[in-house]
């Protein structure tokens, strides 16, 4: 057969392979390599299907045999390279990938499949160079953002990783949703951009409270006290079924806090009257359950109560504002808890007084804020995440405004966002006389 004839039938394998007729591409790649043995492109199109078929050890061979004829290509080196990462074997993928980027460095994809490489095989300074590299390439690399956020995290360099991560999302808006990418913005005094997003938002929903809210957030509007009921209704009834599986993701630190604190108060078991304000789930209520003679739940999210009414800790439950329903509560108690809940308000001291008026003397009140790192002017300021950080020293002034003794403060990360820990504040203070 002339070598017209088999370069005919090899294109039409190519043609069949294209639209999908994988079977017959196979049929046809290896008819043609019966009767054309030394050809490495059938060799390496025939691959490359095995890789799209699941079949990476026998894709190995054919690409190691393509290679060895012609090794000049490429993309066969990064072919071999997949084949061998799905097979578990990451310092041959390494070295695979390694001579496809010095065949085309100008392919962000052999870079970061290289940094994918060497991260696993645990050399995490080549990792980022190669990541480096991908974005020398292309700088609006998400794989590469992405890559390096994370090795930054495993580094505990912070700032880098959120910037990175940011990167990524802004470099690949379509995988994510309009928060994520309005903060990843903000992330990097892209306020502009943030704000023409929540303008294309409200265009379609003028009215949408979680867009009103972070157009304040992010400086778009005058911020408000605190967050409106109607956002913090529409955000956790949104993300009530995952919320339980994405805290402890998040490394949420508010139950252990509270376990430990009660722990070293000691309480009598099972003679406590509490109150959990914000209680969501019900994460803290399984803690407070022992001391508790009776225990009530109060928040504004009806999906959220439905699950902590299945955890079946409590025994009320109220949904509505924790300040209307601290201006009526009938009776003081011994106890509040209000954990993660305060970082919705901004002044905290109407709600520091409200709480103080509804505990006994010498009652309790255990709750965190999300820690600014510096003093703050007016204690507050609200975030583009729409929650409000506080200035530490700040609320314990607070505190002893509102006729509560600190009792103890400590200074944790409350849980992780992207990666990266968010500065909390835990506090058990007490009612005076």
């Amino acid at each position: 057969m002339s070598a017209e004839a088999l370069s005919a039938r090899l294109r039409a394998a190519q043609r069949s392979h294209l639209d999908g007729d994988w079977a017959e591409a196979e049929r046809a790649y290896r008819a043609c390599l019966r009767d054309w043995p030394a050809c490495a492109a059938a060799k390496s199109f025939l691959a490359f299907l095995l890789l799209q078929t699941q079949r990476p050890a026998e894709a190995e061979v054919w690409l190691s045999e393509a290679i060895a004829a012609e090794a000049g290509h490429a993309d066969w080196h990064f072919s071999l390279g997949m084949a061998q990462a799905r097979q578990g074997r990451s310092g041959d993928a390494r070295r695979a990938f390694a001579a496809a980027a010095a065949l085309d460095g100008g392919q962000p994809m052999y870079w970061t499949n290289l940094a994918a490489a060497c991260e696993q095989d645990g050399d995490f300074a080549a990792a980022e160079q190669a990541c480096r590299q991908a974005l020398s390439a292309d700088a609006g690399c998400a794989d590469a953002h992405f890559l390096l956020a994370g090795l930054c995290l495993r580094q505990e360099r912070h700032a880098e990783a959120r910037r990175h991560n940011a990167l990524g999302i802004v470099a690949q808006p379509a995988a994510h949703g309009p928060i994520a990418r309005i903060e990843a913005h903000c992330e990097l005094d892209q306020r502009d951009a943030a704000l023409a997003l929540l303008h294309d938002w409200l265009a379609q929903a003028p009215d949408d409270p979680v867009a009103l809210h972070l157009l304040a957030a992010c400086g778009g509007a005058e911020p408000p006290p605190q967050c409106s009921p109607e956002f913090i209704r529409r955000t956790f009834d949104a993300n009530a079924e995952a919320f339980d599986a994405t805290l402890t993701n998040l490394h949420y630190q508010g139950p252990q806090w509270l376990a430990q604190c009660l722990e070293r108060l000691a309480p009598p078991q099972a003679a406590l009257d509490a109150l959990d304000l914000g209680c969501g789930t019900g994460l803290a209520g399984g803690v407070l359950r022992p001391y508790a003679r009776r225990l009530q739940g109060v928040d504004l999210s009806g999906e959220m109560l439905a699950r902590a009414a299945d955890k079946g800790v409590y025994d009320v439950l109220t949904q509505g504002d924790i300040i209307e329903f601290l201006a009526t509560a009938p009776l003081p108690v011994d106890l509040i808890c209000c954990l993660d809940t305060l970082s919705y308000f901004g002044d905290l001291e109407p709600a520091l007084n409200w709480m103080a008026r509804a505990l006994k003397p010498g009652g309790l009140l255990l709750f965190s804020i999300e820690r600014a790192p510096r003093a703050l002017p007016g204690g507050h300021r609200l975030q583009p995440c729409g929650r409000y950080l506080h200035d530490p020293d700040w609320v314990e002034g607070l505190l002893a405004a509102c006729g509560l003794a600190l009792r103890e403060r400590r200074d944790m990360m409350l849980r992780e966002e992207a990666g990266c820990p968010v500065p909390g504040a835990f506090y058990c203070a007490e009612r005076m006389p």
